[in-house]
């Protein structure tokens, strides 16, 4: 175990130059110069709106049904409260997420018809009479 944080040492005082370093100046700009590779790198990873915020309206959905199990499986008061918070918390992200995406048209939803709106109603009434039994 001693060899290796004497390597560890060693390494971390070692000088590494990459192409963003400002010590070595490979022209008269103050800037550094960036490699090929890196600009390559940053053309491919050019994110739309859509596909960011797509991606933070899943991961909301997710830490919701996270949170979600964690408060089911929870007896400790206190720790429920906490979880009960960062649930309420990932749920109003989530719903700024879709809203932020539903104004621009990148979510798009129809209104539910009357029918399946009284179907629901009726289906969830029966679960809540069961429950009270």
């Amino acid at each position: 175990m001693p060899t290796k944080l004497k390597q560890s040492k060693t390494r971390k005082n070692t000088t590494s130059i990459t192409p963003f370093d400002t010590r070595k100046k490979t022209s008269s700009s103050s800037k550094p110069k960036k490699s090929d590779d890196t600009e390559m790198a940053q053309d491919n990873c050019k994110l739309t709106d859509k596909e960011i915020i797509s991606d933070v309206l899943s991961c909301q959905k997710s830490l919701i049904k996270l949170y979600g199990t964690a408060l089911c499986e929870t007896s400790c008061p206190e720790l429920r409260d906490l979880i009960g918070d960062g649930l309420n918390e990932c749920a109003q992200d989530q719903f700024d997420a879709f809203l932020y995406m539903s104004e621009r048209n990148m979510y798009p939803t129809d209104n539910a018809p009357s029918p399946k709106i009284n179907q629901a109603k009726k289906k969830f009434s029966c679960c809540e009479k069961q429950m009270k039994n």
